[in-house]
């Protein structure tokens, strides 16, 4: 074990002592109640990682007033004396447990959907948000007034619920935010013009709230360092401010960056580096003396970095600690390789933001579910054969294995891994590569049986005689009924991503889905090759998270990739890819090498061979349906909790 781990270290923050300088990130679990208040499945999930040994959690983005504050249709309130004792409650979990509480009190001002308040929403100015396509109004005088006492009285009610502190949210594009950004204030009077104008609706904000809460109760604030948009804040003016913020009494400054036209810069994917906005948080540090909190995209080894090289006091983890409520405590057991990684796909966790559904997470099923998915030694022991051992197979082994059954995985191939072993090649799928070594890693010792090489077979079976069969058989790539796609100059994104098939210079990908978009990027950046990609549909990445998908195609276009939509693969010759587009028209692309990524095909046949050959049979993964990570991790688990 590490005796060294800065992570490690407590640290004090206004009226908080912390056991360690890890922060949970304020991150909408969208487990409220209609009304913005607490569930018991809330309370759960923040306790799940309280109990997991952070020093600190920020409950999520809380509204403040009953008017034009809630910014989603799932958000947090704090918003009437009514959600005190619900509040109360969650904050006594979170506590009971070590960690400190506070609550990120916010108004979303243009970025509001009218959905989730009923009414047009409000601004500094009227410049409506691009993502959301609405027109806010500006806010007059008297109106400003009552917001900032609305978020007085919400750090009140915080307060007497028995948190430790508030975070204002000044960051993301929201109210506070937008009247400091030169991007969406246009106001000419006190509150717009100059930066220090801008900054006083703010200021009057933390003065409001510290007056309500007195000096015995910690006050933060998040920022947005830079927003990422053409004329909006930059750390030249965000570190100005900073020293505002200091005078008037933040208790610490919490970094983070973006708007919502700007989205993948706020919850960054892995399409973007690793501590992505350490830079801003160092600095906002060089230029005030009170903790700094840095975010995005941190993994252990990136906060402990930031922190030993002084580029900030503490570390908030968002997703990290979505995928590993437990993360603190192995880091402080030295049980480092046991953490579940998150794979930054943003599958989940943010996926499921727009049509405000509950709280999930890609490689772990249980989050926002923690009652109800809880690993629980099973009445009988039974033993288990998994067939196929792919990523599916792979988590039903372990969970299968924590539940305490004898569980022996076959694979016909040589390696474990199905899928994941070519969609980890990639530099930019580091922590999809990290994911399938954790999964092996943890499979082996859980003392889940390992067979390679091996077909499961119903001589094989009959001989075992396992009384629970889980079939994860997974799936093929889907080879498009083209002429020529049989080509020696052809390949699947898999053979060309396994190393199995060289590609030439000009390269044609077939496909704008996931898989087609990540193998471009992979034969642009790291092959450099010339690169188009070719799609059927007059969109691109369909189905994929918006961040995600933001990320890729800038990344794309930084790599030089054509992508041409609309046009239907023809013919594949063997210098050339015949398509047409939508209306017809015939188009010839020069291509050495045609890489299909048209989809993946279920197994389905397969699978159906197994039923009756145990006395229960489940079938999990991609050979029940070609899906993603999060149903695979899903199927599994669901399973497994039967047995």
């Amino acid at each position: 074990m590490n005796e060294h781990w800065k992570l490690l270290e407590p640290v004090k923050v206004g009226t908080m002592s912390l056991r360690n300088r890890m922060v949970m990130s304020p991150m909408e679990s969208r487990l409220s109640r209609p009304d913005g208040s607490v569930t018991r499945a809330m309370i759960d999930y923040y306790e799940a990682r309280a109990r997991g040994g952070v020093g600190a959690i920020i409950v999520e983005n809380t509204f403040v007033d009953d008017r034009e504050s809630r910014s989603s249709l799932s958000s947090s309130g704090l918003h009437s004396d009514h959600m005190i004792a619900g509040k109360s409650e969650l904050a006594e979990a979170i506590k009971a447990h070590g960690a400190a509480a506070l609550i990120q009190i916010s108004h979303g001002g243009r970025q509001c959907h009218p959905e989730a308040t009923g009414r047009q929403p409000v601004a500094p100015s009227a410049i409506p948000c691009k993502v959301t396509g609405v027109m806010p109004r500006e806010l007059a005088p008297v109106e400003i007034e009552e917001i900032q006492d609305a978020f007085a009285e919400a750090a009140r009610r915080a307060k007497q619920a028995g948190f430790d502190g508030v975070e204002v949210h000044g960051a993301h594009g929201y109210l506070i935010c937008s009247f400091l950004s030169p991007y969406t204030n246009k106001r000419t009077d006190r509150y717009g013009g100059r930066l220090e104008k801008r900054a006083l609706f703010a200021l009057e904000v933390i003065k409001k709230v510290r007056e309500k809460v007195g000096d015995d109760f910690t006050v933060g604030y998040r920022m947005s360092a830079d927003e990422y948009v053409p004329g909006g804040l930059t750390l030249e003016e965000t570190s100005r401010f900073a020293r505002m913020l200091e005078a008037a009494g933040v208790d610490y400054v919490h970094v983070s960056a973006g708007i919502y036209e700007s989205g993948h810069h706020i919850v960054q994917p892995m399409y973007l580096p690793k501590a992505y906005l350490v830079h801003l948080a160092w600095g906002i540090k060089k230029v005030v003396k009170i903790p700094v909190i840095t975010v995005g995209a941190h993994d252990v080894s990136t906060a402990e970095e930031a922190l030993q090289k002084g580029k900030a006091d503490l570390v908030a983890l968002g997703r990290s600690l979505i995928a590993d409520p437990e993360l603190p405590e192995k880091l402080a057991s030295g049980r480092i390789g046991d953490i579940r990684p998150c794979i930054r796909g943003n599958e989940g966790c943010s996926s499921r933001f727009d049509t405000a559904e509950p709280q999930r997470c890609e490689v772990n099923p249980a989050c926002g579910r923690e009652r109800e998915f809880r690993i629980t030694p099973a009445a009988v022991r039974k033993s288990v054969m998994v067939v196929g051992g792919g990523i599916s197979g792979l988590e039903a082994a372990r969970v299968a294995a924590l539940r305490g059954h004898e569980v022996t995985v076959v694979e016909k191939g040589e390696r474990l891994g199905g899928h994941l072993i070519e969609a980890s090649v990639p530099k930019f799928k580091e922590k999809t590569r990290q994911l399938l070594d954790w999964a092996i890693n943890q499979a082996h010792e859980g003392g889940v049986k390992v067979r390679l090489g091996t077909e499961a077979t119903a001589s094989l079976i009959g001989q075992a005689r396992p009384e629970v069969l889980l079939v994860a058989v997974g799936s093929d790539f889907l080879i498009p009924p083209v002429p020529g796609c049989d080509k020696e100059c052809a390949a699947t994104a898999g053979e060309v991503l396994l190393g199995k098939r060289t590609p030439g210079d000009k390269v044609v990908v077939v496909g704008a889905g996931l898989i087609g978009c990540e193998t471009a990027l992979y034969l642009a950046e790291e092959l450099n090759k010339q690169v188009t990609i070719v799609e059927m549909l007059d969109e691109m990445l369909v189905g994929v998270q918006g961040a995600c998908q933001e990320a890729l195609r800038e990344r794309l276009q930084e790599m030089g990739v054509v992508v041409h939509l609309g046009w239907r693969l023809d013919e594949v010759s063997d210098r050339a890819v015949v398509c047409r587009d939508e209306k017809g028209q015939r188009l010839e692309i020069e291509a050495d090498t045609v890489v299909l990524a048209t989809g993946l095909v279920a197994r389905k046949d397969v699978a159906e061979r197994f039923k009756g050959l145990a006395h229960e049979v489940y079938i999990i993964g991609d050979c029940l349906q070609a899906r993603k990570i999060y149903h695979c991790f899903e199927d599994a688990w669901r399973a497994v909790l039967q047995i």
